[in-house]
């Protein structure tokens, strides 16, 4: 079951790995972020404001001791992250935008990857809903480095009180 499940992950977000699970999706994003501090070997990473407000904070919570500085990218008249403060970040090991974002807009991920691939860094993608990528473009194909989110709507029960399933998904160069 758990690798149906992690081949139904990879194929649904357009990744070449998945794992079996994260607490939530909060630290599926967290722990992408980690994952992508330690490839790069850089101490700084830029997170959207249009991701999930408990996203961020669960963020934030993992990062402050490490002293990794976290830059706010703004968002546009649009409803869409605007990434163009990130040229020339060379600092930069990761940038997180989320589709479909708080807002409920479908980001343009294409355009964030290259903006990011050019600073050497990686793109994470976080979503809230696992299903949105049945009817649009999955992560994997526009680019994104990684993608995680929760993956409660999947039809997973509650256990306990539990929060629900973070799911997380990468390119293979990326496995240890």
């Amino acid at each position: 079951a758990i690798y149906e499940y992690q081949t139904l992950a990879a194929r649904l977000l357009g990744m070449e790995v998945a794992n079996a699970s994260l607490y939530d999706g909060a630290t599926a994003l967290a722990e992408a972020l980690l994952m992508a501090l330690r490839i790069t070997k850089k101490k700084r990473v830029a997170i959207s404001r249009l991701i999930h407000p408990f996203y961020q904070q669960v963020v934030r919570t993992y990062l402050c001791p490490t002293g990794v500085s976290i830059y706010e990218l703004p968002y546009d008249k649009e409803g869409r992250t605007d990434c163009s403060s990130i040229e020339g970040m060379e600092d930069l090991a990761a940038v997180a935008i989320q589709s479909p974002n708080f807002f409920g807009s479908i980001e343009n991920l294409r355009k964030a990857a290259d903006l990011t691939h050019n600073n050497k860094s990686l793109l994470i993608a976080a979503f809230t809903e696992p299903l949105a990528y049945a009817l649009i473009k999955n992560p994997g194909s526009e680019g994104a480095d990684t993608a995680c989110g929760e993956g409660q709507s999947l039809g997973i029960p509650r256990s306990f009180g539990g929060p629900g399933l973070g799911m997380f998904a990468a390119s293979m160069k990326h496995v240890r």
